[in-house]
């Protein structure tokens, strides 16, 4: 029969101000974060830019963008094999990296056809497909680079932030870039735009991997109790934990 202590001790306090007594960890959390800029803001305006890059109607344009969920899925289940042998900095940047490559192709190859296949489509695909894969890696990085006392609201300011890349900057990115003139609706843009819009959000990616790399420790092996030893001390001496 088990026995319950008597006595709890109370819990830690914790300001959520001593975040940035770990600068490291605060630039690892919201690089890693931002990547959503770009996969985020192609998920809202998906269908929008296949009826304008297509011509096909709203409801062919949400048909295609079912299929553009689904190999989101797809994605997000096969780098579950791979963030343990690769870590998350090799699984994030494999899929930073990817999705940075196929998005600017996107944007510059939206008039390209290949026989009825439209190569804007076909690699909105493939993009995706790497693209949803980085929230499996990025969503649990960024609760596990953080020590314990300050994990929640470690998390809360990475996601946050990441989310402000894909609600507001992404999209305000998209229709400022394109010359749409409304940052709420990228109705009748500039398609030769696409190219630069594309550069655009690929290079909050490759602020991904900077995060990954130069910022944030790398967490595979790694217990939260080692971490927590490791964190016991302010980040600006903090190291890079070397991957197991």
């Amino acid at each position: 029969m088990c026995t319950l202590p008597t006595n709890v001790e109370p819990g830690e306090k914790t300001r959520w101000i001593e975040l940035f007594r770990y600068p490291k960890l605060v630039a690892a959390g919201c690089f890693t974060g931002l990547t959503q800029t770009g996969g985020a803001s192609l998920a809202l305006w998906g269908a929008t830019l296949l009826v304008i890059v297509l011509n096909t109607t709203p409801a062919h344009a949400a048909f295609l963008s079912s299929f553009v969920g689904l190999s989101g899925i797809v994605g997000r289940f096969f780098i579950t094999a791979l963030i343990e042998p690769l870590g998350r900095r090799g699984a994030g940047t494999l899929c930073c990296g990817m999705t940075a490559l196929l998005m600017v192709m996107q944007g510059y190859f939206y008039d390209v056809f290949i026989g009825s296949w439209s190569l804007f489509y076909l690699l909105f695909l493939a993009q995706t497909f790497f693209g949803a894969a980085i929230y499996s890696v990025v969503g649990p990085y960024m609760s596990e680079i953080w020590p314990a006392r300050l994990r929640s609201s470690g998390m809360g300011l990475s996601y946050g932030t990441g989310n402000l890349g894909g609600k507001v900057l992404g999209p305000a990115g998209l229709a400022v870039i394109m010359g749409a003139g409304d940052i709420i609706k990228p109705a009748a843009p500039n398609l030769v735009m696409l190219g630069p819009a594309f550069i655009y959000f690929a290079s909050w990616l490759i602020l991904g991997i900077v995060g990954f790399w130069v910022f944030g420790p790398e967490t595979k092996g790694r217990t939260f109790e080692e971490m927590d030893t490791e964190l016991g001390r302010p980040a600006a001496s903090l190291r890079r934990a070397p991957a197991v």
